[in-house]
């Protein structure tokens, strides 16, 4: 799905805050699971609770995290996660967008 740049600089905006980072890409939706991703995998092994943490705040289906959370590999977990994230964010984005004119 296309999402117009307004959203994805939302979301994008919302993640940072969320995660403590900065730089996250606002333009690139790959670039930005990219990185998410090598953040979320820092989580995994190093905070495991603030991460679990993130997640519910950000209001992303348990069920889906667990489903995501069924590799061996925690790049792949973190790739999984990933994706739930930005999707959830996006979704709120457009909401936000809807709602607010």
């Amino acid at each position: 799905m296309q999402y117009p740049p307004a959203i994805i600089s939302s979301a994008t905006s919302r993640l940072q805050t969320l995660f403590d980072v900065e730089n996250l890409p606002a333009s690139n939706l790959e670039a930005l699971h990219y990185k998410l991703a090598r953040v979320i995998q820092h989580l995994l092994q190093a905070d495991l609770s603030r991460l679990l943490h993130i997640l519910y705040r950000i209001d992303v289906e348990e069920r889906q995290v667990k489903e995501a959370m069924i590799a061996d590999d925690p790049e792949i977990i973190a790739e999984r996660i990933s994706r739930l994230i930005i999707k959830r964010e996006l979704q709120k984005a457009e909401i936000r967008q809807r709602y607010s004119g």
